[in-house]
């Protein structure tokens, strides 16, 4: 039989606004249950779950996020999200993927999205689109420059500063918790925000 080769596919990095989106706690790495996205969010949660990502960011530990760090770290992902792949798709775990059990994880794969419902896939697309167009974190693109700015970094205080003003916004009734109701609603302001400013 045929052996299949797997090539791993873009990842983003994690950004700041993700220490809101995704409440803290639980355990992390492959098996680990996913944080309650329901869940309520404390600002000091959002500064511990914030400076916890920054120290994983900042891997020469100099204080500072770069965009060499973030395209350093963009390929680990990528890594090792094609070693995760590879692992569900090889079931017999002998270390090569044969086309039968390509055709069983692609079918697996389907009946996934459409437990998911028909507009899923299309989302994940205009991200990854979104993504690539933006450049990512320490790409050339928008994105890049809004992260790094300048002075071409990221300091943790910075880094900080940005994910609170974000939980500030989001936080309606400024009781220092942000609910999901208000995760919700501010994500609905920020669609609003840009469909006014694209042109027409």
């Amino acid at each position: 039989m045929n052996k299949i080769n797997i090539l791993g596919g873009a990842a983003l990095l994690a950004l700041a606004g993700a220490a809101l989106a995704q409440p803290p706690g639980g355990p992390r790495g492959p098996g680990a249950q996913r944080p309650d996205r329901n869940a309520d969010v404390t600002r000091q949660q959002v500064i511990e779950r914030t400076d916890e990502r920054f120290a994983r960011l900042d891997a020469n530990r100099d204080g500072r996020f770069t965009p060499e760090e973030a395209r350093q770290r963009g390929e680990q992902r990528r890594e090792q999200r094609a070693e995760r792949m590879f692992e569900r798709m090889d079931l017999d775990r002998n270390g090569s993927i044969t086309r039968e059990e390509m055709a069983r994880a692609r079918a697996q794969h389907q009946a996934q999205r459409g437990e998911r419902g028909p507009g899923a896939r299309g989302a994940g697309m205009r991200h990854r689109r979104m993504g690539m167009r933006h450049g990512g974190p320490g790409g050339p693109g928008m994105r890049g420059q809004r992260l790094f700015g300048e002075q071409g970094f990221v300091t943790a205080e910075q880094f900080r500063t940005r994910a609170l003003e974000r939980f500030d916004r989001a936080d309606a009734d400024r009781n220092g918790v942000v609910t999901a109701a208000e995760r919700q609603a501010a994500r609905e302001r920020r669609r609003e925000r840009r469909q006014e400013r694209r042109p027409g």
